[in-house]
């Protein structure tokens, strides 16, 4: 099963969807992103199953924006646990905040997939959208670290 959803992200990155507003790319054997760093970064991990994936957003708690990290290496980095909420998770370490989700994609299609991948890109963009854009000066920080 992973070889076939691999073969449907292959497709969605050499006929990009039309009703994407960023272009899939790959990263690794079994991860793929849409989008940048002014916006959440969409990732979409495949699990061992072939048949979940996690989808995933994670921005950094400086401003600077979007990491392109994957999940579990972020939960090491941080050293922080990630508990599963229905239908999504808020994961808040010292450096990043992440916004998960589990997605059962196995009889999914490319259209179906990238739907998907712009719906959680319009929850990470709610969830994680104070973590964007200007980086704050030293003394916000202070004061965002002391309330």
């Amino acid at each position: 099963m992973i070889s076939t959803i691999k073969l449907v992200m292959q497709e969605m990155i050499d006929h990009p969807l039309d009703f994407l507003p960023n272009k899939i790319i790959s990263l690794a054997p079994r991860r793929w992103i849409m989008g940048d760093s002014d916006r959440p970064i969409v990732q979409l991990e495949l699990c061992d199953d072939g048949e979940r994936a996690l989808l995933h957003s994670i921005a950094a708690r400086d401003g600077s924006g979007g990491l392109r990290t994957s999940f579990l290496t972020m939960l090491l980095l941080e050293d922080t646990i990630a508990t599963l909420q229905k239908p999504y998770g808020v994961c808040s370490g010292e450096a990043t905040i992440s916004v998960y989700r589990y997605l059962d994609i196995g009889g999914m299609t490319a259209p179906e997939i990238g739907q998907a991948m712009l719906d959680f890109e319009a929850i990470a963009d709610r969830v994680l959208s104070g973590y964007f854009g200007v980086m704050p000066t030293a003394l916000e920080y202070q004061e965002q670290e002391a309330a």
